[in-house]
């Protein structure tokens, strides 16, 4: 073979593969694009690669191509937990650990991700957490404000800032995170949650961060735009704009998943409190547009449909419609073979009602759902 598959490490990111050049490629073109470990293009297929000089000068460097989505390779719900993972890791490990371009190129992989398969990225975190609690809720948080940076039509270049702040505006302080996850906080962290968007700033800073767009987002993810917000008590404009997506889908995420305390309120709530009691808080034009977008039933809702089957909603059409759902469990409450696709229009599986999952449900492949 010209170009074989090198080892992997766990920051393998989704579309791009390691390879090594062959010195059989000398005197001939490129097969593929090559791309740098961040994504760069170094060299386009059909590159005449004309003699020994130029292939070193090329081969010397780490080099990646792309992997085709539809390859047995290629496994987008497994590559999410991979790199999940990776990253959970490395915000939980020392702060000498931290670099401004892996952190970068782990939000790169997760716009990625999204790029192949939107509906999965948005639901499969609700029924299956792909990471801990902490980090799970920050990634489900990434998904939404990319969707939402998409129809406000960001450039590619300010959706990567927003999706690398999502993912690290609260790893300053991971343990508190994790106690207000568990419904274990108390008066006295109170002082240190106003702080921890300041000292995850401060965090990225001394890791070599410089983009003021990803630092502002961490910064003022917590501002609301009537000034009542920390923890600089900024309001409307002085808010970033990328900082107010953060805003409404860091809120929206909290209340549409579950915690350990409490099962997930659901999205119809969820709206019906931005609209109400947090109107002056949140901006009003991208939560219209994330109900819009996402309606009262996201991918990753459960539901009862009129046959009794348990289903869940795997994607949407235009206009926040639910277009595609699939049945997991039948009347009876037994595990399908294989997941049933429904058509949602019809009146024998139209949506009953949400139901929250069962610890007393078999085990279910969730994957299987988005079908992979």
């Amino acid at each position: 073979m010209i170009l074989r598959p090198v080892l992997v490490s766990c920051v393998e990111l989704i579309l791009l593969r390691p390879i090594q050049l062959d010195p059989a490629l000398i005197g001939q073109t490129l097969p593929c694009d090559l791309y740098s470990e961040s994504g760069v293009l170094l060299a386009g297929a059909g590159m005449l690669l004309s003699d020994a000089t130029q292939f070193e000068r090329l081969a010397a460097r780490p080099l990646f191509q792309q992997a085709a989505p539809g390859s047995d390779s290629f496994q987008p719900l497994q590559r999410l937990h991979d790199i999940a993972a990776h990253t959970a890791k490395l915000l939980a490990g020392p702060e000498s650990g931290l670099s401004e371009e892996e952190l970068r190129l782990l939000a790169r992989a997760f716009v990625a991700l999204f790029r192949v398969d939107p509906n999965a990225c948005l639901g499969y975190p609700r029924v299956a957490p792909v990471a801990p609690p902490w980090l799970n809720h920050s990634l489900h948080a990434l998904f939404v404000s990319i969707m939402l940076a998409d129809h406000l039509e960001f450039s590619e270049a300010q959706i990567e800032s927003l999706a690398a702040a999502a993912m690290t505006m609260n790893m300053s302080d991971i343990a508190l995170h994790e106690r207000i996850h568990e419904g274990l906080f108390a008066s006295s962290d109170w002082t240190q949650l106003r702080r921890h968007p300041t000292d995850a700033t401060n965090l990225l800073a001394r890791a070599g961060v410089t983009d003021m767009d990803w630092l502002n987002s961490v910064q003022q993810h917590h501002e609301n735009m009537d000034g009542s917000g920390y923890p600089a008590n900024l309001s409307g404009a002085q808010i970033s704009l990328a900082a107010r997506v953060l805003h409404v889908a860091d809120v929206y995420c909290s209340k549409i998943c579950a915690r350990t305390y409490r099962p997930p309120k659901s999205p119809r709530l969820a709206f019906k409190t931005f609209f109400g009691t947090e109107r002056t808080q949140i901006d009003m034009q991208i939560a219209s547009l994330l109900l819009r977008r996402i309606g009262l039933l996201p991918p990753g809702t459960l539901v009862r449909l009129s046959n009794r089957e348990t289903a869940c909603i795997t994607g949407l059409g235009r206009n926040g419609l639910v277009l595609f759902a699939h049945s997991f469990l039948d009347a009876r409450g037994n595990a399908l073979e294989s997941p049933r696709e429904r058509n949602l229009a019809s009146r024998a599986y139209a949506i009953r009602y949400p139901v929250d999952a069962d610890p007393v449900w078999p085990k279910i492949n969730w994957p299987m759902l988005w079908g992979y």
